[in-house]
């Protein structure tokens, strides 16, 4: 049996042999992948439920390597463990950076036979059904050499007792990948992409399948990459914390230069005053460097939940300004603030290399202690 995608669908395929059609063959299905986002675990979602119904039994690993399996995607394998007892889950991941978790294997059993599927799909969504790719199916007995090889391979890398790359996910220790960075949500990932993409910049010099551009669809997360860059955006929201004797206003480095584009002064639309930008400094191993940017804010003073706008205005040059808001005594501070916590992921979002109007980047995971920011 050979699957070759994008002509056939391999999340059709999976489907179907847990079930679809009617056809009922296996009691078991395990299988080892690098990564798996919810796009992917969502084209067999159903059908995987439909299987653990029957009391059939499931068991997955996922790769954790380059943090491109979403906090989403694994949340969705722990809702099935949530309500079916034959549902288990392992993440596996080698601290070794030379060393990648990079199989693609799925194995169906029942009491006397098996069927293997073999290749080069990963459980994403475009690894189930618009990338190329191809995967070989074979049918052998139960007791066959190089079945009884695989599912003892599969038992070994899920075993935690000897291998100490793999861990038994739960609901705690998903949290705990996700504070220590090894798994992003989808949103974080976006972002990461599009900072590193530079491929719309250059002449392209081969054929475009016709697949849906995956960066730009909707995804069920309910978060969407806009294709909005901080370089061209002209407002920005951010929720204040103020500083020193609370009219300060801080800006992270890593947002200072992508929106202000190390602006060195900024008017007040309330006043008509022009504030000063400057850097404060901080040592490191290479010696000083840039630790914020900030200006002095008069309006701040006595304000209890500050939301700034900041607009750049088109004269000649281009002209920063800001308005202070406050959120707990403004119609207008509310909705801005509405609009800025509306944005918050689940899991916030701290990349803050890569600004959008779709999502709210925070400065820190701690919501309330951190400063918001989000393209108006």
């Amino acid at each position: 049996m050979l699957i070759v995608q994008p002509e056939e669908s391999f999340s059709d395929c999976l489907c179907k042999e847990l079930g679809g059609g009617g056809r009922q063959q296996w009691l078991a299905f395990e299988f080892a992948v690098a990564w798996a986002n919810q796009a992917g675990v969502d084209k067999v979602f159903r059908s995987v439920e439909q299987f653990l119904s029957r009391n059939n039994r499931v068991r997955a690993i996922l790769g954790l390597d380059f943090s491109s399996t979403s906090y989403e995607g694994l949340s969705r394998f722990l809702d099935l463990e949530d309500r079916y007892a034959g549902m288990e889950t392992y993440v596996f991941h080698d601290e070794n950076r030379s060393c990648t978790f990079h199989p693609k294997v799925f194995l169906f059993s029942n009491d006397s036979e098996a069927r293997l599927f073999v290749g080069s799909n990963n459980m994403t969504g475009a690894g189930m059904d618009t990338n190329i790719e191809m995967t070989v199916g074979i049918t052998r007995p139960l007791d066959d050499a190089d079945i009884k090889k695989v599912g003892g391979i599969l038992e070994r890398w899920r075993n935690e007792e000897s291998e100490n790359r793999v861990k038994r996910l739960s609901r705690k220790f998903l949290e705990h990948l996700s504070s220590a960075g090894y798994v992003r949500t989808e949103a974080e990932i976006r972002c990461q992409r599009s900072e590193a993409d530079y491929v719309q910049s250059r002449s392209p010099l081969f054929g475009r399948s016709k697949a849906a551009d995956r960066d730009n669809a909707n995804t069920s997360s309910g978060v969407h990459s806009s294709g909005e860059h901080a370089s061209s955006a002209n407002e920005l929201l951010m929720r204040v914390r103020p500083r020193r004797d609370g009219t300060q206003l801080q800006i992270s480095m890593r947002i200072y230069p992508i929106f202000f584009k190390d602006a060195k002064h900024v008017i007040s639309l309330e006043t008509g005053q022009r504030q000063r930008i400057g850097v404060s400094m901080r040592d490191s191993p290479n010696g000083r460097i840039p630790n914020t940017a900030r200006f002095e804010a008069p309006e701040l003073e006595g304000v209890r939940n500050p939301i700034a706008l900041f607009k750049w205005v088109e004269e000649s040059p281009k002209v920063l300004t800001y308005q202070i808001f406050d959120a707990d005594d403004n119609a207008d501070g509310a909705r801005l603030y509405k609009k800025l916590y509306e944005g918050i992921s689940r899991v916030p979002i701290t990349h803050l290399e890569s600004l959008s109007a779709e999502y709210t980047v925070l400065s820190k995971r701690d919501r309330d202690a951190a400063q918001w920011y989000r393209l108006h």
